[in-house]
């Protein structure tokens, strides 16, 4: 009797400490206003945060109209200790995150989206559940200054070879010239 009683309580504060586990994840900071020109690449700084009380695996990614920009992110995926109680700013595990983003070409328009962090529990973690937190940002995007801005990479090298070969065609027919050569097509009977 007196062990299946010890097996019972023994279980309660195996239940009791689960019970307790959470995940929380906090950003700072939450807004952030900015104006680029088209092409420019610019770096933001955020810092996420464990408000929870076991170590997470969080990982960064973008909504809305940014996440199809040219982006990155330094560090992508990342662990997480718990902040000490209370929390405070700035915090004392936060990781700091870098996210790089280069704006589109486009006539002027405002962009807005999100960064978040989403967060699980950490490898080899026996506890479930996740929580994520997101940064609004608001981008307004100004027209290029120059024509040229409007092309791309493809373009640029598809546009130098095109070149390339009528440059190399305009110069062999000055030389055919010159030599008094003509090119034609002969009929075999």
């Amino acid at each position: 009797m007196k062990k299946i009683a010890i097996i019972i309580i023994g279980m309660f504060l195996f239940n009791l400490a689960l019970a307790s586990a959470s995940i929380g994840i906090g950003v700072s900071p939450s807004k952030v206003f900015d104006v680029l020109e088209s092409k420019e690449r610019r770096n933001y700084t955020f810092i996420i945060y464990n408000t929870g009380n076991i170590d997470v695996k969080a990982r960064m990614s973008l909504t809305d109209d940014l996440e199809k920009w040219d982006v990155k992110f330094y560090p992508e995926e990342f662990i997480l200790k718990p902040e000490p109680e209370p929390h405070r700013l700035p915090p004392v595990n936060g990781q700091t995150v870098v996210v790089s983003l280069k704006a589109p070409v486009s006539k002027p328009k405002k962009f807005t989206g999100h960064v978040v962090a989403s967060a699980g529990p950490s490898d080899g973690s026996s506890f479930g559940g996740s929580g994520a937190v997101a940064s609004r940002m608001e981008i307004e995007v100004l027209e290029p200054k120059h024509f040229w801005d409007y092309w791309t990479k493809k373009q640029i090298i598809t546009g130098s070879v095109v070149t390339t070969l009528v440059l190399l065609m305009l110069i062999g027919l000055f030389i055919m010239k010159k030599k008094r050569l003509r090119l034609g097509f002969v009929r075999n009977n």
